[in-house]
């Protein structure tokens, strides 16, 4: 690894709380409901149209009306249910046309927290990121999408945490549910998970590298390789079930 003199030197913006996956909740009480609609969403046992009504939910997630009410308003602010008038909450898909504009905001936003990352980072948040790339890549034969996508989002946690811009994060969390419901989608692809790996494993070396330039190439190439996966996808989606747009 190569040596980052002044590394530990570099100011650090005031404490701030990592939300990447974790997206904004209204209070605490619905979070459990919350979290589990939020992934039923997002791993596609809701399809794109289901109606979700809110006395089925109640019995099946074990909690009252209002927390239900509650998770939906918070997940239709994430732009995972949309509330149609005269029909009620419904799940929400993906378009072509999302997938375009989730990866014009993406790649300005990876690129920037590893560019940032490379000159910034001290050596404890190297280590988070290397452990961060390690962990999923011993196991990504072993877990399932779902958990992959856990294991992908953590790892992006310390790029953006050593990037020292809150704003970063704040921007890509307002898209990470969104981001994670494409993920679903290109990770179940053949070949997609070692090829993703593959590109990782440059932006992590560049980072440690200490070249923001490089850092910057890796994340962009990263990202342009799944848009493009992420696009055929979608559009095939679109010609077979007719209900992306």
């Amino acid at each position: 690894m190569t040596h980052r003199p002044g590394a530990e030197q570099h100011p650090r913006p005031a404490p701030w709380k990592d939300t990447a996956h974790a997206p904004a909740r209204t209070c605490s009480s619905p979070r459990p409901a919350l979290d589990r609609l939020r992934e039923n969403i997002i791993a596609g046992r809701y399809r794109a149209g289901d109606r979700l009504i809110e006395k089925n939910l109640e019995s099946e997630y074990g909690v009252s009306r209002t927390v239900i009410r509650e998770a939906l308003r918070q997940l239709e602010s994430e732009k995972l249910v949309e509330i149609v008038p005269n029909v009620g909450p419904r799940a929400r898909g993906l378009s072509y046309g999302d997938v375009v504009n989730l990866y014009q905001e993406r790649p300005a936003l990876e690129s920037a927290a590893s560019r940032l990352a490379a000159q910034r980072a001290s050596i404890s948040q190297l280590k988070a990121l290397r452990t961060g790339f390690d962990h999923p890549t011993q196991r990504a034969t072993e877990v399932d999408v779902a958990d992959l996508i856990s294991e992908e989002n953590a790892f992006y946690d310390a790029p953006i945490e050593s990037s020292g811009n809150p704003i970063i994060c704040e921007m890509r969390a307002s898209a990470q549910a969104r981001i994670a419901q494409l993920l679903f989608t290109t990770l179940a692809a053949p070949d997609r998970v070692p090829h993703m790996l593959a590109e990782l494993r440059r932006v992590v070396g560049a980072i440690e590298a200490a070249d923001p330039t490089a850092a910057d190439g890796a994340s962009l190439s990263h990202v342009d390789s799944a848009v493009q996966l992420a696009l055929r996808l979608i559009a095939h989606l679109r010609s077979t079930e007719g209900n992306l747009t």
